[in-house]
């Protein structure tokens, strides 16, 4: 049996490398989160979604999409919600229809607020500013819901911030 994982074991495999690198970093990964340790901090969903960033980085999105998938499915929570990523290959692969599904099943989720500003960007860097502002609101939504103690001030940070770009960048007053 392998050594238990820490959650900075899979954060050294993060960063820019060659394609054939980060099909070895996602194999990796995968390899682990076959592997459970009772002991790791990372849940087998966290890992295949650090996987499916690999396939993505390595310009595979069909893999991407399916170790997503696998994500979805597997034991454990992942932030960003694994959807997040999902919809981000997608539109990056012109794949609207299917992105528009995924962020679909992510707002029907109740996602938090770092979730909503995530998806934000995301539309927000595919050049879909109604998407975008469309997750900000669902995020100042959800944000409005919760009590003080339990708003992550750094979540709700960069929702303000990228509710703020878009709404300039629409041409609508800030708020």
């Amino acid at each position: 049996m392998r050594a238990p994982l820490t959650h900075e074991d899979v954060e050294e495999l993060e960063g820019h490398r060659s394609p054939d690198e980060h099909r070895v970093l996602a194999e990796k990964l995968l390899a682990w989160a076959e592997e459970v340790h009772p002991d790791d901090e990372p849940t087998t969903a966290e890992l295949l979604s650090a996987a499916g960033w690999q396939h993505d980085l390595a310009g595979d999105t069909d893999g991407a999409l399916a170790v997503f998938r696998r994500a979805l499915a597997a034991d454990g929570v992942t932030y960003p919600d694994v959807r997040v990523p999902m919809v981000a290959v997608l539109l990056a692969a012109g794949r609207t229809e299917e992105a528009a599904g995924a962020a679909d099943e992510l707002r029907r989720s109740s996602p938090g607020v770092g979730d909503c500003a995530m998806a934000a960007e995301v539309y927000e860097l595919a050049g879909d500013l109604p998407q975008a502002h469309r997750w900000t609101a669902i995020g100042m939504t959800r944000a409005a819901l919760l009590a003080d103690d339990e708003l992550d001030e750094q979540e709700l940070a960069r929702l303000t911030s990228v509710r703020s770009r878009v709404r300039l960048a629409l041409g609508m007053p800030t708020d």
